[in-house]
């Protein structure tokens, strides 16, 4: 599997030496090759010259230019080749002939992590996955197992100054539940970055529906991650990297203050590289239906 290139360091240099990118850091500097690249992912700011992006464009390796939250600032993504024309044909028929498929799969795959991270046997479910018939049946079964999920992550956090009863959003009327919406928005956004990278669309889903500006394939991708983006919150709280102290209100809704958010990406940046490979691995897996 080809590795992604992570870069979330601010004022960073890249640079082309012969074939290779060239790299410098405020305290590190090294060359990469290319040959294993399927991607570059840049958090902030950084210096880029056009020799670098030739090569890149050269090699059919996309470029995407991030906020340190991860919302996408600006694409730079090789001309349009026959392969990723074919990725978005594929992706566009897989919707039309396949869709409720791979609906199935993704839940699958959510109860495998549920399964993994939270140690939970959800067999039972994932049988009545592969039996639904439509969606309606695979959305119940899919909130179901959600909520499983989420009453294990209330133990989890028990013994902490924190309290979970359910999940609310639109907005967030807690603390836990204002952490929990924003890094799941930094898994939304790890998503639709990768999706890009891959060449597919990010609004054809599987599993959630469109609706207005929302990248509804980013959502069906991060309810494989879901489980271990909400493990990771208890595990802030449960490591008390954050207090109540580091939430402010306003009006009718709780916020993560600045400083605490600076906190949250610092550890959210160790899991960026595991959270893609676990995405990729869908990918790979994608390729396989056919219609």
């Amino acid at each position: 599997m080809k590795q992604t290139v992570i870069i979330y360091n601010n004022y960073v240099e890249i640079s082309r030496k012969s074939e290779r990118l060239f790299i410098k850091t405020a305290y590190t500097k090294g060359s990469i090759p290319l040959s294993n690249v399927d991607g570059i992912l840049i958090f902030g700011k950084v210096k880029l010259t056009s020799d670098a992006i030739s090569l890149c464009m050269k090699k059919q390796i996309p470029i995407l230019l991030l906020t340190i939250y991860g919302q996408i600032k600006a694409q730079i993504l090789p001309p349009l080749n026959s392969e990723a024309m074919k990725k978005r044909l594929k992706q566009v028929g897989l919707y039309f002939l396949k869709r409720l498929d791979i609906a199935k799969y993704l839940v699958k795959r959510k109860c495998l992590e549920i399964e993994y991270v939270f140690d939970i046997n959800l067999e039972h479910f994932k049988i009545k996955v592969e039996s639904a018939s439509n969606y309606a049946v695979l959305l119940g079964l899919e909130g179901q197992v959600s909520k499983m999920m989420f009453q294990k992550f209330e133990e989890m956090i028990n013994l902490t100054s924190f309290t979970f009863r359910e999940r609310n959003y639109h907005p967030p009327k807690d603390e836990v539940n204002a952490l929990l919406s924003f890094v799941y928005t930094l898994g939304y956004n790890l998503s639709t970055a990768l999706i890009l990278l891959k060449g597919f669309d990010p609004y054809v889903s599987f599993l959630h529906s469109k609706r207005g500006a929302h990248a509804a394939f980013s959502s069906d991708l991060m309810e494989i991650i879901r489980p271990k983006l909400t493990h990771f919150c208890g595990e802030i709280l449960l490591n008390k990297l954050i207090t109540k102290n580091d939430f402010i209100k306003k009006g009718n809704y709780i916020m993560l203050k600045k400083p605490t958010i600076s906190k949250i990406l610092t550890e959210f940046n160790e899991t960026k590289e595991d959270l893609l490979e676990l995405l990729k691995e869908f990918f790979i897996e994608l390729e396989k239906f056919e219609f």
